[in-house]
């Protein structure tokens, strides 16, 4: 069985073939400029090159990701059932009563990305990030895919291999999970009962929240709404779930949290930034970070009031900040965590999750932390997009200034904790860089650091979120890459 490097190694030749491919690449960039892919109001860089994963790192991947995903959900559901394990968190009083809200439905993190370095090689996994809350990139991955597929290299490859994108279990695929979950919530079970009684004549169905004419049908084909601050908001992805949401014979809405109305038994919005104006919302898919939602906490009280009431169905609960929140890389390795999990899930952690502690001037390592930069990173517990994040070999040439970083952020002197965990070399694989320039005709096979977002949807790996980057801290606004995420000869 070929390996991803034999692979991405028969890819570069069909390119060479090519001389370079510089109509390949100008096609696949101007599919680029006309698409839906934009991050921050610009178009997203990618590859030209994709990452093509063969059975065994795909089988790695599934793995590792849903391995993680089954402990997360016990510390979630464990941290909700215990008060002592609670108090372990550092959590936002007002955050922590949200997250005690019940869901109504049994799935603890129906969605998720989890970051990871994979070594494609050794089969080795290094989490670094769980994203539960506000999990994208599924239509830049779907759009790089898209960017590739007139293109001669890939065609000569398809002639060869069997070539499948995950696509479909990331739009499709979440579409019917979503309104699975949804039609079996205990929400969903309340309009049905409210319909019958209506039905059956009984006139007190009619002062009940879910009083919808078609209340049945509301159960069965709910208004969907993704309400967030639309500014953080990667909207241009929402519009194509719009579609398919629609296409299922739901309604779907974009709405600012702030534009929000709530009358104390239905939620509505005067104001669309996609959809509908003033239709009641039976489910919101939550893509609100919890950070976000206490930043402009007097700002959301419709939106607040309304998930306490169980006016709305929520599917992505609050409970899955335990998780998102970055404190959990230091916890899963508490005597506390370790007594939920089965000895295989211990050696696990163990093995895939770097040490963490919160950054303290009291830990024991503080000395090689302060010393040996090119070990070590310093991030935020709960923050995204890598804001504040400190990677240590960008410093490496100046520990003094490394040194600043540290002592400025242990946990005496910032208001909110902030975490040095262990630098994980990633995985280094070939790219093209399609930036939109004149030099992407010319551009050099060049070797990027690897960063994979492994796709959980309702408990199943799902699909990749291939992202590269020139520096260790592997984001677009550090030069980096969106790469086209390929399944290769796999038969699933």
């Amino acid at each position: 069985m070929a390996k991803d490097v034999d692979l991405t190694e028969e890819y570069l030749g069909y390119i060479a073939e090519l001389g370079g491919d510089s109509q390949g690449r100008a096609d696949a960039r101007d599919y680029m400029d006309h698409s839906t892919a934009t991050y921050a109001g610009k178009v997203v860089n990618t590859s030209y090159i994709p990452k093509l994963f063969d059975l065994r790192t795909r089988e790695v991947m599934r793995q590792a990701a849903e391995t993680m995903h089954g402990i997360l959900c016990k510390v979630v559901e464990h941290y909700r059932a215990d008060a002592g394990y609670r108090a372990l968190f550092d959590m936002d009083e007002r955050l922590e009563a949200l997250m005690m809200l019940p869901s109504g439905y049994a799935q603890p993190i129906p969605f998720a990305r989890y970051d990871a370095f994979v070594n494609e090689d050794t089969g080795e996994v290094r989490f670094c990030e769980f994203n539960t809350d506000g999990s994208s990139g599924m239509n830049e991955n779907r759009e790089a895919t898209n960017s590739l597929s007139g293109c001669e290299p890939l065609r000569r490859f398809s002639e060869r291999h069997m070539v499948r994108d995950c696509s479909r279990r990331l739009f499709e695929g979440w579409v019917e999970e979503f309104l699975r979950i949804y039609r079996g919530s205990d929400y969903a079970a309340r309009l049905r009962r409210v319909a019958e009684q209506a039905a059956a004549g009984d006139a007190r169905a009619l002062s009940q929240p879910a009083d919808k004419a078609a209340g049945v049908d509301a159960a069965e084909r709910p208004h969907v709404a993704v309400v967030d601050y639309l500014e953080n908001s990667v909207v241009t992805e929402l519009a194509i779930y719009a579609r398919l949401f629609e296409d299922a014979g739901c309604a779907f809405s974009v709405y600012d949290i702030r534009d929000l109305r709530f009358d104390g038994q239905r939620l509505s919005c005067p104001k669309a930034h996609l959809g509908h104006e003033g239709l009641p919302v039976d489910a919101i898919w939550r893509r609100s970070v919890a950070s976000d939602v206490l930043a402009h906490w007097d700002e959301s009280r419709a939106y607040l009031d309304a998930v306490r009431a169980g006016a709305v169905c929520l599917i992505g609960p609050f409970a899955t900040n335990v998780a998102h929140d970055k404190q959990i890389f230091a916890l899963l390795r508490h005597p506390a965590t370790q007594e939920l999990l089965t000895p295989a899930e211990r050696d696990f952690v163990e093995r895939t999750v770097p040490f963490t502690a919160v950054l303290s001037d009291d830990l024991p390592n503080f000395g090689d932390i302060v010393a040996n930069p090119a070990r070590w990173i310093v991030k935020p517990t709960d923050m995204y997009g890598s804001l504040d994040v400190f990677a240590g070999p960008d410093y490496a040439r100046d520990p003094a200034a490394w040194e600043a970083v540290v002592r400025s952020h242990v946990r005496e002197r910032v208001e909110k904790p902030y975490l040095v965990q262990e630098f994980v070399t990633p995985w280094k694989s070939p790219a093209v860089a399609l930036r939109g320039e004149p030099g992407d005709a010319t551009a050099p096979v060049e070797l990027y650091n690897n960063l994979s977002g492994l796709y959980v949807i309702d408990g199943r790996f799902s699909g990749v979120f291939s992202r590269l980057g020139p520096e260790p801290i592997i984001l677009g606004s550090h030069g980096g890459l969106t790469a086209a995420s390929l399944w290769v000869d796999d038969v699933q």
